[in-house]
């Protein structure tokens, strides 16, 4: 009566598994890497847009920068200081603020090893007033 009804053997079942087994071991760090690299990019978009906070920070302020980045968010020229999405609840960039006065410079690094797995320095991403975004 169950002439050509067929199911799966064991065998077959097991080679399935096998090829989705090695598929999902080649191809997991790729988007692992993937996620790490989208939250560099972040990082260093946010380190972009502080840079501009800073700009316009001196622009209203008679061409200096700000001290402390709490300024910024002070004076309306950033709504607040973004945190780095590696960083989860660490303020980073608070921590990474260096700012001199004579000449009137700032340095800003996403402060820490967040993004160590990609094989970046420590206080890496870093930006510059003087030379802009700084490679690792």
């Amino acid at each position: 009566m169950r002439g050509n009804q067929r199911g799966f053997t064991l065998v077959e079942l097991m080679v399935v598994i096998g090829i989705i087994s090695i598929l999902t071991t080649i191809l997991l760090p790729n988007f692992v890497r993937a996620r790490s690299q989208g939250r560099l990019t972040a990082c260093t978009t946010n380190l972009k847009n502080i840079a501009t906070a800073c700009e316009t920070y001196a622009a209203n302020n008679g061409t200096r920068y700000p001290t402390v980045l709490a300024q910024l968010p002070a004076n309306q020229c950033i709504n607040a200081i973004p945190t780095c999405p590696s960083a989860g609840s660490a303020t980073p960039y608070i921590d990474g603020f260096v700012s001199a006065s004579n000449p009137d410079a700032y340095t800003i690094s996403c402060q820490g090893n967040f993004h160590g797995e990609l094989g970046m320095s420590h206080d890496y991403p870093k930006y510059s007033a003087a030379a802009g975004l700084l490679e690792h």
